[in-house]
């Protein structure tokens, strides 16, 4: 019997006939990023890393602007041998051995030592430590640096809401739960479907993925609780289409905003960011770097006649959500597909 969550998937047409992956068939390096999302939710992991899923947010948009600073940096640092390390930003670092790769926020020399230092936009716990997910992601981005022969005794964490420095003291017992962490993170990736949700959890209003992992729908279902579901809203775009029906029109990007116009003259400017899909009708053309911009932020056009009939589809690359991917391919050299109608 294929069961998820408590749920007996054969009872609605899933077959149990689904590939299994392998250890061997994974990524060689697990990002420590992603050591982070699994402390945090192993069910946000598995959507994240394996499925490929990904839902921007206010939070995950203010990460990013957080971000932006120590993503600027060349991630050129000397190794031990090489020189004295002052300060370098995006240091890209990985180990076949540990089975982990990272990327350095900053990595701050001290003379003898070296210190790498994480951002993170929100606050530090109540009692001013660190998170453990936070700290497990440090504690990985020491390793790799133990193990390329830099002198580390411990990690740092910058909490931008308090603007303070938090310091990971390094203990066996970090090392053991991270490593623990990153052997857990790699078989969980092995199954064939993702694990339950949370349960009541507060993580969960917070989640960007709170649409796409639908927790309390999924342990509603699988009789794992029995309140009614929370009222957890997922993001509602505020994009709207942008329709073009003036023929001989050209639609191209200017610094962030769509502009159509016609000999040269701009008949209208919007901003990309506005855009929810372009919808051309007729004899109505469109920049490649507008197209590519557009493709970038997963805005769809739709070519039509003067009509309105539709003509195609113009769309960027399709979610990369393997174990669905599979699941079809094994279907369809099965035969098992249906044509509704026909």
């Amino acid at each position: 019997m294929l069961e998820f969550a408590g749920i007996n998937w054969e009872a609605y047409g899933v077959s149990m006939d689904i590939p299994v992956i392998t250890l061997d068939q994974l990524p060689e390096l697990v990002p420590a990023r992603m050591l982070n999302e699994y402390v945090y939710c192993p069910r946000l992991f598995f959507l994240e890393w394996v499925d490929r899923l990904w839902s921007a947010s206010a939070d995950t948009a203010e990460g990013d602007r957080r971000h932006q600073r120590v993503d600027a940096g060349g991630g050129a640092v000397p190794l031990p041998d090489e020189g004295e390390v002052k300060a370098a930003r995006s240091v890209e670092l990985s180990s076949e051995r540990l089975g982990i790769i990272a990327v350095l926020d900053l990595l701050e020399g001290t003379g003898e030592s070296v210190i790498p230092i994480d951002t993170k936009k929100g606050r530090p716990s109540p009692d001013g430590t660190a998170w453990e997910a936070d700290a497990v992601q440090v504690c990985a981005q020491v390793l790799l640096l133990r193990e390329q022969g830099y002198a580390v005794d411990r990690g740092e964490l910058f909490y931008a809401e308090t603007r303070q420095r938090v310091v990971v003291p390094i203990t066996p017992e970090l090392v053991a739960r991270t490593m623990e962490i990153a052997s857990s993170a790699r078989a969980l990736a092995t199954r064939p479907v993702p694990p339950a949700p949370l349960q009541s959890s507060p993580k969960c209003a917070r989640c960007s993925l709170v649409g796409i992992c639908l927790p309390d729908e999924m342990n509603l279902l699988a009789a794992r609780q029995d309140a009614k579901p929370r009222r957890l809203i997922a993001p509602d775009s505020d994009s709207v289409p942008l329709y073009v029906t003036e023929p001989g029109t050209v639609v191209g990007i200017d610094g962030g905003r769509l502009t159509v116009s016609k000999h040269r003259e701009v008949l209208a400017s919007v901003r990309l960011l506005d855009v929810q899909h372009l919808c051309l009708y007729g004899n109505v053309q469109v920049t490649a770097q507008a197209m590519r911009d557009l493709l970038s932020r997963d805005v769809d056009i739709f070519h039509l006649t003067g009509g309105g009939w539709l003509l195609g589809l113009t769309t960027g690359l399709p979610s990369k959500n393997v174990m669905l991917r599979i699941r079809q391919v094994t279907a369809a050299a099965r035969g098992t597909w249906t044509r509704h109608g026909r």
